[in-house]
């Protein structure tokens, strides 16, 4: 008995051990970052713009995804105004793309979560595999297709990891030939559990970088119908 307890303690021990054997770097880069982190970026982007008479520290990028466009270029404020970049920052071997939102009117340091970019290309080059063409299923709303799962030989729908609740959303293609993730479910379960209502042909995506750190990069336009749930919106939502 005495041998058993032993065994039993020297594995447990083990199980306990393993998460802090798990390499700092990586758990890292994976963290999503914490408040102070992008209060220090957005405390040196706010420095640089006072001192650079309204320039604002971003890298120029052509024909990027919505949220991407103004990415934030920590050559321009390390060492002056940081003293390195944020670890979990693509930069420096994370996750995580800087952004700035509202760039002209208010700019907020938000974060991008590039696993999403990854998974993305990672079902792009599997379509590329069957064809040029894109073969799509029937639509599930407006302008929004899922992909023809028989023909590309998915067993379910593809999936990426939401980077809110790390649950699965799913991947649907629009009309102008894009990738789009469906975060109506993320958005919904914010708005319930903040008590948040709105109006028919508002974009209601705001409320995900408002209570949270991210930004939904590769989302279309999102409103809520006359009951306050999120559906993907329509030029005739827009017009309502």
């Amino acid at each position: 008995m005495r041998s058993l307890r032993l065994l039993v303690i020297v594995l447990i021990s083990s199980m306990l051990l393993a998460g802090c054997l798990y390499p700092e770097s990586e758990k890292t880069q994976n963290r999503i970052p914490d408040d102070l982190q992008i209060e220090m970026v957005q405390n040196a982007v706010d420095q640089f713009q006072e001192n650079s008479e309204g320039l604002l520290p971003i890298k120029t990028q052509e024909d990027q995804r919505e949220y991407l466009e103004y990415q934030v270029d920590f050559t321009a404020l390390v060492p002056t105004y940081l003293d390195q970049r944020p670890d979990n920052a693509y930069e420096a071997g994370g996750n995580y793309q800087y952004v700035i939102i509202d760039a002209e009117e208010d700019p907020k340091v938000k974060l991008a979560d590039l696993r999403i970019t990854d998974e993305i290309r990672s079902l792009t080059i599997r379509l590329n595999t069957f064809g040029e063409n894109v073969e799509l299923g029937e639509p599930i709303g407006p302008n929004v297709y899922p992909l023809d799962l028989n023909f590309y030989e998915f067993d379910k729908n593809p999936t990426v990891t939401s980077p809110y609740t790390e649950s699965t959303l799913n991947v649907y293609y629009n009309g102008g030939q894009q990738f789009i993730v469906d975060y109506r479910e993320d958005i919904g379960r914010i708005m319930k559990e903040n008590d948040l209502e709105f109006e028919t042909g508002e974009d209601v995506r705001h409320v995900l970088y408002e209570y949270t750190p991210i930004v939904p990069i590769y989302s279309p336009e999102i409103t809520v119908n006359e009951e306050n749930r999120p559906i993907f919106m329509t030029n005739r939502h827009k017009s309502d």
